[in-house]
């Protein structure tokens, strides 16, 4: 009995029993007295009782039944989406709104499900079509590609993966990676990225880097991404791989690099000091001595040569290794997690500072952690110190330890020719000349032995995370900052303007004798950042660049060194831009630079030119800070690559496109309004700026 029915009945009960009991009990009281009353009320108790439960059965027939009719009904169709189940209104007339009410509800549902079958239909035959060419593309691709969780266990992986590996019957959906690829280099990219994801910086894909087979009888060149959800959760990682092992294997960075350090440079050594020898001896001589200084003359020329060799020698060596960019602390880092991961008792200490170098991590990372084991095994809970400072455009590093130089330099020449990798075979000294170096032991400064050797300067300039915040660059004004001629684009609606967003990096803040060390911009098309369409180009400045500047953006002589003049690349910037409008944060600190060299490069810079700060300042007048960081704080916009050209220029673009909204809603819509506003804030500003009086 349903629930309903059972009140139903429940409530006849309690409404009938009551006035039919009371009429029963008076008749009984009544009967001597006066016998029709009892006989009368009789009747009315029992007449009471039978007319309420008359109509318990009626509600319980006609609405109860219904009721649960309809009931039934929706829960068929809800069941099978049939329209066909629900009875109509008519035929419930006590519940005919409910039922009408029903029929429409559950078509509203059919068509919902018509709807929702024709988009899943849809759907499929899209993701079929997008499964079809995602299976020719990995079908087709030459590389070798697998998808995993963070686990490493393979979710996907293609044929030529496969091919390249030889076809391991460890390799499997579901089955681990690191069955049939090394687990270390792996490991330490994905780490590797998340550091960097935790300073700020884009992580998403790594630079490449080796690994081998399981087996270590194959070496792969792989890059690895990491797969994140929108809230930025890490989810795996996609590794692409292809064979490198043919094109190492013909090289012997170690035994190229000991060869013109021993076996060359000992032979001409003897002949400089033979000549000199015979320059002594035969003073006497006049006749004989134009040969010995042409001994001498030609022994010199040749140290020159084979030093040339030497540093050709070892571009070739990295020129075959993939080398990235990583701070040196990230390294030590790294060796320290290794350390404390294997149980060693060592304390290891730095003073990286933020040096950059160019390195292969992994080699790097596996060569010192090798070091301070083999340390911790001759100096009980000792201490090492990594040290690193810039020196003739590399960087020279320090390893220093607490034991006898002599007893040091016994073990450190043999753990240089002990394997680090057995298959395939890589000794320690084959990790150095990867980075075209040597190390030397010798006694430290304060005891003790230190084992120094040099590493490339990265490749790029890197922000430096400053101890104290930098002051902020002061504004400039100049009211001449838009064109010089009449802009013919004055009218176009700022959604729809091409531009170049740029940046400069400097010696110093004087534009008239400052100069230009690094110049970077981006596209914008319309609402559009076009990160794929940059330009970035490191210029040699013609001076030192002085250490205070070098904080600010992290360019050091040694980077510039080689790079074209500033003339030069303000010549393809120019080409750049185009006819399109110029962006910079305050623009004309920029602009200065720009027209300071335009004769000398043969251009002009006649576009329009808008300023980030300015517009900011027409926008947000209930603040005066408007600075690149302010700005990007109060829009949302994450800074990467602070302090780099490249970086604040991305920066200010993705600024640009966010202004253009608030610009719009005050009324400004076109470059015209949009040139006048920044005319108008300049002088506002150059205004307040002024001292009084």
């Amino acid at each position: 009995m349903s629930r309903v029915r059972v009140r139903l009945w429940a409530g006849v009960v309690a409404a009938a029993l009551p006035p039919a009991m009371a009429a029963w009990v008076l008749a009984g009281t009544s009967m001597d007295s006066d016998p029709a009353l009892a006989r009368a009320l009789s009747w009315l108790g029992t007449g009471t009782l039978l007319w309420l439960l008359a109509l318990g059965a009626v509600l319980d027939r006609t609405l109860v039944a219904t009721q649960a009719r309809l009931a039934q009904a929706m829960a068929l169709q809800r069941a099978s989406r049939r329209e066909d189940l629900l009875p109509a209104p008519e035929s419930v007339p006590l519940l005919a709104e409910v039922a009408a009410a029903a029929r429409l509800l559950a078509q509203s549902l059919a068509e919902r499900d018509r709807e929702l079958a024709r988009i899943r239909e849809e759907a499929t035959r899209d993701l079929e079509r997008e499964r079809s060419r995602l299976a020719a593309i990995l079908r087709d691709l030459a590389d070798g590609l697998f998808c995993c969780i963070l686990d490493g266990r393979i979710l996907l992986y293609n044929d030529a993966a496969v091919r390249l590996l030889g076809s391991p019957p460890e390799l499997g959906l579901g089955h681990p990676l690191f069955a049939v690829l090394a687990r270390g280099p792996v490991v330490h990219r994905l780490d590797e990225l998340r550091r960097r994801r935790a300073r700020g910086e884009p992580a998403s894909v790594s630079e490449d880097f080796l690994c081998a087979s399981a087996d270590g009888e194959r070496l792969f060149r792989c890059r690895l991404a990491l797969i994140t959800a929108e809230e930025g959760r890490e989810e795996g990682f996609v590794l692409v791989m292809r064979e490198a092992g043919s094109e190492l294997r013909e090289i012997d960075p170690a035994g190229f690099l000991e060869k013109i350090d021993t076996a060359w440079r000992g032979p001409l050594a003897a002949i400089r000091a033979s000549g000199e020898i015979l320059a002594d001896e035969l003073r006497d001589r006049p006749d004989l001595l134009p040969l010995v200084r042409t001994v001498e003359e030609e022994g010199r020329r040749l140290e020159r040569l084979v030093e040339e060799l030497a540093e050709a020698g070892r571009q070739i060596v990295l020129a075959h290794w993939p080398m990235t960019d990583v701070p040196l602390a990230d390294v030590v880092e790294a060796v320290r997690t290794r350390l404390a991961e294997r149980g060693v008792p060592l304390s290891l200490r730095a003073r990286t500072g933020e040096i950059w170098v160019s390195a292969d991590s992994f080699a790097l990372t596996t060569l010192l952690a090798s070091l301070c084991r083999e340390i911790a095994a001759r100096v009980p809970e000792g201490v090492v110190e990594i040290r690193a400072r810039l020196l003739d455009g590399e960087v020279a590093v320090d390893v220093v330890w607490a034991e006898e130089e002599t007893e040091a330099a016994a073990w450190v020449d043999e753990w240089l020719r002990r394997p680090l990798f057995t298959r395939p075979r890589v000794e320690a000294r084959d990790l150095f000349a990867r980075h075209g170096t040597r190390p030397f032991v010798g006694p430290g400064r304060e005891g003790g032995t230190v084992l120094s050797f040099t590493l490339p300067p990265p490749q790029r300039p890197h922000a430096v995370r400053a101890p104290d915040p930098l002051p902020p660059r002061p504004e400039f004004y100049d009211f001449d900052i838009a064109p010089r001629a009449e802009v013919p684009q004055a009218d176009r609606p700022l959604a729809e303007l091409a531009c170049v967003v740029f940046d400069l990096e400097t010696t110093g803040l004087d534009p008239e004798h400052d100069e230009i060390v690094q110049l970077s911009a981006v596209r914008v098309l319309g609402r559009r950042v076009l990160h794929g369409e940059v330009f970035d180009a490191l210029v040699d400045p013609g001076r030192p660049i002085p250490a205070v500047s070098t904080r600010f953006h992290g360019i050091t002589d040694a980077m510039v060194r080689g790079k074209p003049p500033p003339h030069l690349v303000i010549r393809r910037f120019h080409a750049f831009v185009g006819s399109r409008v110029l962006v910079a944060h305050n623009a004309a600190f920029d602009m200065a630079f720009l027209r300071r060299h335009e004769q000398e490069a043969g251009v002009r810079f006649d576009q329009p030119v808008l300023d980030t700060l300015l517009l900011s300042a027409a926008v947000d007048d209930h603040t005066d800070d408007h600075s690149l960081d302010a700005i990007a704080l109060r829009l949302g916009i994450d800074i990467r690559g602070r302090h780099t050209a490249l970086g604040d220029a991305l920066a200010t673009a993705e600024i640009l496109v966010a202004l253009f909204d608030l610009l719009e809603a005050k009324g400004i819509r076109t470059l015209g309004e949009a040139l006048e506003v920044c005319r108008r804030m300049a002088r506002i500003r150059q205004r307040m700026a002024a001292p009084a009086g």
